[in-house]
C-alpha cells in the first residue's frame, strides 16, 4: 500500500517541478494538504510521507 501512495507522491512532485509550480506548492502548504489527502485511510503513514516528500523534493 505504501509503494502506491509514494508513486503518487512521486507523480506530483514531477509535475509540479516540471510546471515551475514546485516551490510555490511547498510554501502555500498545499503539499502538506496533499499529503495528508493521500494518506487519509492511512493517518499512521503521514508523518513520514510528509518527510518522504520534502526530502525528494528538495527541502532538507
Amino acid at each position: 500500500m505504501i509503494h502506491k501512495i509514494l508513486d503518487k507522491i512521486d507523480r506530483m512532485v514531477a509535475q509540479k517541478r516540471q510546471s515551475g509550480e514546485l516551490q510555490a506548492w511547498f510554501d502555500s502548504g498545499l503539499a502538506r494538504r496533499y499529503c495528508k489527502q493521500v494518506t487519509a485511510s492511512q493517518k499512521h503513514y503521514y508523518p513520514a510521507l510528509l518527510l518522504y516528500l520534502e526530502r525528494h523534493a528538495g527541502h532538507h
